[in-house]
């Protein structure tokens, strides 16, 4: 399965085509970058610059899995998501 493009990023106003999928799990606090979205778990859309830009909060762990990207979002922000609403860019 290659990487989905047809649809814009999930971040508002943004129109940017999809290159990275947003997968995470608020119970375990715990987030992932994927080049496919996630089996379980929620799941958006982002473009390559929101994705690249992508910040954890405060006490979740981040793990950016796409092919070619080492390493992981850096953890920042003193506040839990509300959804896509708490994650910062």
């Amino acid at each position: 399965m290659g990487r989905v493009s047809s649809i814009s990023c999930a971040r508002p106003g943004c129109q940017g085509k999809v290159a990275a999928w947003l997968t995470y799990d608020y119970g375990a606090q715990q987030l992932w970058i994927d080049d496919v979205p996630g089996a379980s778990g929620d799941h958006w859309g982002l473009c390559q610059g929101h994705a690249a830009r992508l910040r954890a909060p405060l006490g979740w762990s981040a793990l950016d899995r796409r092919a070619g990207v080492a390493g992981a979002p850096p953890v920042t922000g003193a506040y839990p998501p509300a959804g896509m609403a708490g994650l910062a860019t």
